[in-house]
């Protein structure tokens, strides 16, 4: 047990500590799903898991409350694996080190698992008790939310016949979801042309490092730095002044986290090498002061390197650089009745060579379907225009909001008993599985809410501590007062 286990609401966070053992990152939530179904187990609780991995568990009304209509109550178990490039972490294998910094809990250089983690450790608090209040309880944990939300896409219309749904992935306290944004994975794909190294050629790994990074919904509006943006752009500079060729670009590894690190092989001529470290050294100094604010770490290295024999040819090392420069990337549009709330944007999530192949992804995200696929269409003819192949896929639905429910006036006093104000009620651009569950189940009135959590999907992700207590309250207060059957 860590000394995060001791804080409280200690029903909480020794569960938060329990969870930060197990290796979660999408894709492998089998040992996180074991220790739910054990958890059910210990308790005499019904439970039971499908075929795509999600687990149910129902715990029965508290004496006295049995006349409420029940609820679900949900979460998803994976989280993002990000870490700083000086750490070694293997989220396969290690435990999350999870420690108390001033007022907030962070990770030792990776991820925290807050997002979904903390909303994980509230239901199980839920389900623990003997002592707390609420109507029968349905406890839904989906897999894969992360990178594809397969978990709440596998859901049939039968797995849940409740009329109210709270899911606890909302990162601000005080403030009550009750609609986001739909998405669409964006792919495109160059098939590498090569030519030989030409003689009196030098080599240079171009680095860049230390952007802010973060989630590409809830902070994409936040305009920091994108690690392939600023080195494409950089490199489209080289490329008009020299006879640059590309031989490698990584950046990137998470649809859904803005890029923080980018890294390419470039071949240039003796003759151009005092041409490249000038424009280099302006370039640094540039974007160091472009991005004080946002991106205060901002670091950029180009080394000399020996080991490479062969480049891409010139003409689709032009097209590439191109359409990754032309390529829309950040907020793209806003709802018109409201600056504040965005419509449409898109994150350039990562670039990867590998096996003959470029591959550029990319995560479209916007409340209004139509924008979404203007947006789609915008983007293939850019790439296909400069040689690329465009693919589509896991598209899932925004959360349409419905400003006035039965939930959502419960968990809205909820919110002003404990906060002793009236709770912001808005539409996040992020995506979140209660668009899906909109469309399995349409007549299930669905809100979200969460505490603190800033940063999430980068190392730098924190949960504040007495937040966690404050939307514990919440919870409570919303749970023994769910409206009569």
């Amino acid at each position: 047990m860590s000394k995060i286990a001791t804080l409280q609401p200690n029903c909480i966070w020794q569960r938060f500590d329990e969870i930060c053992q197990i290796p979660r990152p999408s894709k492998h939530e089998e040992k996180i799903t074991k220790y739910l179904l054990d958890f059910a187990k210990q308790r005499n609780l019904t439970h039971r898991q499908d075929s795509a991995g999600n687990v149910f568990i129902e715990k029965p009304a508290t004496k006295g409350f049995e006349n409420l209509e029940p609820v679900v109550l949900q979460a998803h178990v994976d989280m993002v694996p990000q870490k700083r490039n000086d750490v070694n972490h293997n989220f396969l294998t290690d435990p999350i080190e999870a420690y108390i910094d001033g007022n907030f809990v962070r990770a030792a250089g990776t991820t925290l698992g807050a997002d979904n983690g903390i909303g994980v450790a509230m239901i199980l608090a839920i389900l623990d008790s003997n002592s707390i209040e609420h109507g029968e309880i349905h406890a839904l944990f989906t897999i894969d939310e992360e990178t594809g939300m397969t978990g709440a896409f596998a859901l049939k219309p039968t797995d849940l016949s409740a009329k109210y749904l709270i899911n606890l992935d909302t990162e601000n306290e005080n403030e009550i979801t009750i609609g986001c944004a739909g998405g669409l994975d964006a792919n495109f794909t160059f098939d590498l042309e090569y030519s030989a190294l030409g003689e009196h050629t030098k080599v240079y790994t171009i680095s860049v490092s230390g952007l802010t990074g973060g989630h590409s919904g809830f902070e994409i509006i936040l305009n920091r730095a994108n690690a392939n943006k600023v080195l494409c752009e950089f490199l489209y500079a080289v490329m008009e002044k020299t006879d640059m060729r590309l031989i490698s670009f990584n950046g990137g590894n998470m649809r859904n986290a803005i890029p923080r690190e980018a890294t390419a092989v470039i071949s240039i001529n003796y003759s151009f090498e005092n041409v490249f470290h000038k424009m280099f050294e302006r370039f640094v100094e540039e974007k160091q002061s472009q991005f004080y604010q946002t991106d205060p770490h901002f670091s950029c290295i180009a080394a000399e390197t020996i080991t490479e024999t062969k480049t891409i040819t010139q003409e689709q090392t032009a097209g590439i650089i191109r359409a990754i420069v032309n390529c829309p990337n950040g907020a793209v549009k806003y709802e018109n009745h409201n600056c504040k709330i965005l419509n449409t944007s898109t994150n350039l999530s990562f670039v990867k060579t590998e096996n003959g192949k470029l591959s550029i992804g990319c995560l479209l995200r916007s409340i209004d379907a139509n924008n979404k696929h203007q947006l789609a269409n915008a983007q293939k003819a850019i790439f296909e225009l400069y040689g690329a192949k465009a693919d589509f896929s896991g598209e899932y639905p925004g959360w349409q909001p419905v400003w006035e429910s039965k939930l959502l006036s419960v968990v809205k006093q909820a919110c002003t008993d404990e906060f002793g104000v009236e709770p912001k009620v808005d539409i996040v651009h992020a995506g979140l599985e209660c668009g899906i569950f909109a469309d399995t189940f349409p007549n299930m009135e669905a809100v979200s809410f969460g505490p603190n959590i800033k940063g999430p999907h980068s190392p730098n992700e924190v949960v504040e501590i007495a937040s966690v207590g404050k939307t514990w309250n919440v919870l409570l207060n919303a749970l023994k007062n769910i409206p009569q059957k």
